[in-house]
């Protein structure tokens, strides 16, 4: 009669170890369904998409960054305009001006900048080939929109045009972080305008040059409005 207690005792244990399991079980498995439902609508669609850009989109094959050659002008193109308003326009008022400029195509909805340079580029009476006509070309107008060699091209300028500013604005406002008369003694030393950049400028960039990669190349890989309303993904799958 005295060993029934200890058995009782024994078994309690081992009645409640399923229990105590299912405890520990249960937050991974309330973990997993977001996990799931995060790697099925945005983890597969990004690595998806990535993979798409690393290909030749006609013939397909492995492009590396081709894709992007065009996707990184605006990061050049707005590095040298900030470098020149920078070093060429000291007045304060000059420099509003510059930044209201360089606002307008940011502030502009994306839908109305892909209209608008819809309109210029139609072959018959676009801006554009009125403007090459005008300056000396004979040749027959440029389907910018219908010619699957230049349909990138358009679309990628549309989207140049927009953010380009973004780009100017950031750089050029860590150009005022750097300090005058550290760039003044570099030129009393014999410093030229590339020497200066790269050891005075350039260190005080390279945190926002991160910034902007990171965010245009987010940007570039959503992309959707100036597709849609300039080419709809065409001509073929040019732009798709």
């Amino acid at each position: 009669m005295g060993g029934a207690p200890v058995a009782r005792a024994a078994s309690h244990p081992a009645r409640f170890i399923p229990a105590a399991r299912r405890r520990r079980v249960a937050p991974y498995l309330l973990v997993a369904v977001p996990v799931l439902f995060l790697l099925a609508v945005v983890v597969y669609p990004m690595v998806y998409a990535i993979g798409l850009s690393l290909q030749y989109y006609r013939v397909g094959g492995f492009a590396g960054l081709h894709n992007f050659a065009f996707a990184f002008q605006d990061r050049l193109l707005g590095l040298g305009l900030a470098v020149a308003v920078h070093r060429t326009i000291r007045s304060a008022s000059g420099r509003t001006l510059a930044y209201l400029l360089f606002i307008v195509p940011m502030v502009t909805p994306p839908v109305a900048a892909g209209v608008s340079f819809r309109l210029m580029y139609i072959p018959e009476y676009g801006i554009l080939n009125v403007l090459l006509h005008a300056l000396g070309y004979q040749g027959r107008p440029i389907l910018w929109m219908s010619s699957p060699s230049m349909a990138m091209f358009s679309v990628i300028s549309v989207d140049v045009w927009q953010w380009m500013p973004f780009v100017f604005l950031v750089l050029f406002a860590g150009l005022q972080a750097v300090p005058p008369d550290v760039v003044e003694a570099a030129a009393v030393d014999g410093a030229g305008g590339w020497a200066r950049f790269r050891e005075i400028d350039l260190p005080y960039l390279r945190p926002l040059l991160l910034l902007v990669v990171t965010f245009r190349v987010t940007d570039a890989l959503r992309v959707f409005d100036h597709v849609q309303v300039l080419t709809m993904g065409g001509p073929g799958a040019a732009t798709e």
